[in-house]
């Protein structure tokens, strides 16, 4: 869908939603689906929330090997290792126990 469309239906929803949510639409419904209205879209919210976690585990685990990119960021470390700005970072730090 274009995102054009989406933001008025959203829109759209949302509005009813509060409308239904605070009585001012003329509907008579049963105390369970009011109260099933109230709750939907936090249920929806945190649908999505598990969505996203799953996807992002599930990309994180099939994330495929890049050599190319390995060989890079390694030439790109060595170039910052030799770099006399970057030297604190790179030098060996002994911590002397009494």
């Amino acid at each position: 869908m274009d995102p054009k469309t989406i933001l008025p239906i959203c829109l759209g929803v949302l509005l009813l939603w509060v409308l239904i949510a605070l009585g001012l639409f003329p509907i008579n419904l049963p105390i369970f689906l009011q109260r099933m209205i109230l709750v939907i879209p936090f249920i929806g919210i945190a649908l999505f929330g598990f969505y996203s976690l799953f996807y992002l585990i599930y990309k994180v685990i099939n994330l495929k090997d890049c050599p190319q990119a390995q060989i890079e960021l390694q030439r790109e470390i060595e170039r910052i290792k030799r770099d006399s700005r970057y030297q604190s970072l790179f030098r060996a730090t002994t911590s002397t126990t009494q």
